[in-house]
């Protein structure tokens, strides 16, 4: 029997904000799912949209890919705090031409399962529930959470840039398309929830707009990064030649202000922990069927 992946996404603590946060929080969420679902077509069963109040849910064919869109979400949404749980089973009550809220079956029951325990937990945000013993799959997956809650505003637009030039991709299909990518920088750059938490909110102290910044082709997919679930040597792979030159041309900033973004933010541990936690699904996914 075929094995699906259910992502349910869920906002922390929705009610916090105040009915105008809400609402600008929700029409940015739209304006990203618009985009990802066009990015991950190739592996989406039943595109990711709203299914009640502030949460989300879609099918995909693989953990992998869920993961993947996840962890765009998420740094797309951040400062805001996500949570969210993955399913992995069977699809069994199916309604083709209707919306992922509309099917049922035990890879929805585990994607229900997996959040409703991460809000039981204190030290994980998501949580895979498949027939197998997940605890250190859902360990890895969360490995990178804490680097990340400290990233400052500029930090996690340069994390941003630095994954879209540089993107986890699967060999089975096309993730980026620069259309999308670069409407996804820039809504992100315009966003400004979360301003409560610490953030960074107004613009960067440099001379050139990110509108300008962002012409012809200048934000393209340099080296895109293959999970397969072989290679767990992650230095050669994740450091990447001319790194911080490319980013900062994308800021219209000068190199030596990337690289303090990156160093300051922490991105490449992120990618590292990130990456070793994606070839691990990966590789559970391929020779268990989780």
């Amino acid at each position: 029997m075929t094995k699906y992946v259910s992502l349910i996404i869920d906002i922390e603590n929705s009610r916090g904000y105040n009915v105008q946060e809400r609402n600008a929080m929700q029409e940015f969420m739209i304006d990203c799912i618009k985009r990802l679902n066009v990015l991950f077509s190739g592996a989406v069963q039943f595109e990711v949209t709203f299914s009640a109040g502030d949460e989300v849910q879609g099918l995909f064919r693989d953990v992998t890919s869920a993961v993947l869109y996840l962890r765009l979400f998420e740094m797309l949404i951040r400062p805001v705090k996500i949570r969210a749980g993955i399913g992995v089973g069977e699809w069994n009550v199916k309604i083709e031409d209707g919306l992922s809220t509309e099917q049922d079956g035990p890879v929805y029951h585990r994607a229900r399962q997996a959040i409703e325990e991460v809000y039981k937990k204190q030290t994980q945000r998501y949580r895979i529930c498949s027939e197998n013993d997940d605890a250190l799959l859902n360990h890895l997956l969360n490995s990178s959470c804490t680097l990340k809650e400290q990233q400052g505003y500029m930090q996690n637009i340069a994390f941003i840039i630095m994954e879209l030039l540089y993107p986890f991709t699967k060999s089975d299909f096309v993730l980026y398309k620069h259309d999308i990518i670069t409407e996804l920088l820039k809504i992100k750059y315009e966003y400004k929830i979360g301003k409560r938490n610490g953030y960074q909110t107004g613009r960067p102290l440099y001379t050139e707009d990110l509108d300008t910044c962002l012409h012809g082709d200048v934000l393209y997919v340099v080296d895109p990064i293959n999970i397969d679930g072989n290679s767990f040597e992650s230095e050669e792979v994740i450091i990447k030649k001319n790194m911080s030159s490319n980013i900062a041309e994308v800021l219209g900033c000068k190199r030596q202000n990337a690289d303090m973004l990156i160093k300051r933010g922490n991105s490449i541990a992120i990618r590292t922990m990130d990456y070793i936690a994606l070839q691990y699904i990966e590789r559970e996914q391929r020779m268990y069927g989780i």
